[in-house]
């Protein structure tokens, strides 16, 4: 009698993990069709969603590469500004020291040949 009840025991447990064991597979062989097609489009979506996630983030990166560019170029053409309002006051004394040097030069030479 006890063997007898063992053996119902063993066989209830038996069928009791066979139970869970299967319903519990894992994978798309015990889903319906519909199941199946609904697992294969939620793949797809997060598959598209990290790739424009990734594209996303690639972007911002070029963005603000673009950025810390466009700021150095309005650096530089602050300093070009700068520079070229200098040369052009430099220009202006060269030519104006040209100039009373061409005058001297011309009174120079009137005296030399005597108002000819």
């Amino acid at each position: 009698m006890k063997t007898f009840i063992f053996i119902i025991i063993f066989l209830m447990m038996y069928l009791i993990l066979q139970h869970f064991i299967g319903h519990s597979q894992e994978g798309l062989a015990n889903c319906s069709s519909q199941q199946q097609a609904v697992n294969n489009n939620t793949a797809t979506i997060s598959q598209q969603q990290s790739e424009i996630d990734d594209f996303k983030s690639s972007m911002q990166s070029k963005l603000n590469s673009l950025k810390t560019q466009v700021q150095g170029f309005n650096t530089q053409i602050i300093k070009n500004a700068t520079n070229i309002a200098a040369n052009a006051a430099t220009i202006k004394s060269t030519v104006k020291d040209i100039q009373s040097a061409k005058e001297r030069k011309q009174k120079a030479l009137n005296k030399a040949g005597g108002g000819l």
